[in-house]
């Protein structure tokens, strides 16, 4: 059985036999292996009269190997991945230094940086290109580093260009190694039970990214962690509903896996909570509905979720919407912007759009987080500054509701 070639042109995954089919006999060359690694254990045993050696503590005992038991059909979920002999992977460090802010990139920032940078300055290796979004970068041809550091302006996912004014991001690239799939490969098919591979873990972890870049790098799909994968849209047979605003969805988590004369991929099945795709005062709305109207609750619910602006629309030059994505920090609290000239006008806990009012200032002047911050030791006045003529404040709901994007 041929699988998706999710690592680029890497690999093939196979599979010993198809679906349904019991194979005739094992792999011989596996076998053989075996045994042979199984008599060099033993001859290292007897060499080294009653002392153990150190070989043994290293793998399972196994004293009745070849000799007792019957031979079974063990179903497992991995595939052998064949790879080119003459295949080598160069490793990459990524290092993201601070914007002119001095503010490190987090999260699905990091992410979007090193699309960047793969984009604008690497385009003629990405088709031999894997990377985990995030540290290091695992190319099949030697990647020409032509400069110390490279320079991106970000821009978010969906747009031509950068805006106005771009945060820009100086990263440097520095190889760290290079690994040879045929020095691995002996290393796997030796039979010298005493045999070492130096570089097994660094490997291991390259070829876990190289696993990992086609899920991280697909569109519909989510990654969680390092190799957990979960499909955007699920069919209706990979989830079900929790309640509450939740359902679970099944996905899978993958791991490269040195075997016996054999490189295997392991495949497993994961399940995650996830939340209910929709309008958020939908989703706001069954919450409370299940939990007691506990608007405490509902902030834990909502904290740092991500959620798609949809009053506002832009359209990149291929016609397409940029998608404009925000994290919730909280309910709104009579704190909020104490920092700010004119902060917002909140009476309570997680009070409503027609109670909260913010400070509306003319076209061309400074709004929100724009604004002077507050005269002294950050701490509001009773009364605050007196508003200027030309700015008002104003409800969240009548701002919208007298908007272009009243609905």
């Amino acid at each position: 059985m041929l699988l998706r070639n999710i690592g680029g042109n890497y690999f093939i995954y196979l599979s010993s036999h198809g679906s349904g089919d019991v194979p005739s006999q094992p792999n011989i060359k596996v076998q053989e292996t075996e045994n042979e690694t199984a008599r060099s254990l033993q001859q290292s045993k007897s060499a080294s009269g009653s002392k153990k050696p150190l070989i043994e503590q290293r793998m399972p005992p196994r004293p009745g190997y070849g000799t007792q038991g019957k031979g079974i059909i063990l179903w497992a979920n991995y595939f052998e991945m064949v790879a080119p002999m003459d295949l080598m992977l160069y490793r990459y460090s990524i290092d993201i230094k601070a914007d002119e802010a001095g503010r490190k990139p987090v999260g699905k920032k990091i992410k979007r940086i090193v699309e960047l940078l793969i984009e604008e300055h690497f385009s003629q290796n990405q088709s031999d290109i894997a990377t985990d979004y995030k540290s290091n970068l695992i190319s099949k041809s030697e990647v020409p580093l032509e400069k110390a550091e490279y320079r991106v302006q970000y821009r978010s996912d969906g747009e031509d260009e950068p805006p106005q004014k771009p945060r820009t991001y100086v990263l440097r690239l520095q190889q760290t190694g290079t690994f040879r799939m045929s020095d691995f490969m002996d290393y796997l098919t030796s039979s010298n039970a005493s045999a070492l591979f130096a570089s097994k873990e660094e490997t291991i972890q390259a070829l876990n990214i190289v696993m990992g870049h086609y899920p991280k790098s697909a569109s519909h799909i989510y990654s969680v962690g390092a190799n957990k994968h979960f499909p955007i849209t699920p069919a209706p047979t990979e989830q079900m509903s929790l309640g509450a605003g939740l359902k679970a969805v099944r996905g899978f988590f993958i791991s490269a896996r040195p075997a016996t004369s054999r490189l295997l991929l392991n495949v497993q099945v994961k399940h995650s909570a996830c939340y209910e795709e929709g309008p958020l005062g939908r989703l706001m709305k069954v919450f409370l509905g299940q939990n007691n109207g506990n608007m405490v609750k509902l902030a834990h619910f909502l904290k740092k979720v991500r959620v798609q602006i949809t009053h506002i629309v832009r359209k990149n030059k291929a016609g397409k919407n940029i998608p404009r994505i925000k994290v919730i920090t909280n309910l709104a609290m009579p704190n909020d912007g104490n920092s700010l000239q004119y902060p917002p006008k909140v009476p309570r806990f997680a009070a409503g759009p027609r109670e909260t009012e913010f400070f509306l200032t003319p076209p061309g002047e400074p709004t929100g987080s724009q604004q002077s911050p507050a005269k002294g030791k950050g701490k509001r006045a009773k009364a605050g500054p007196e508003p200027p003529s030309s700015g008002r404040y104003v409800s969240v709901y009548n701002f919208f509701k007298s908007s272009k994007y009243a609905r």
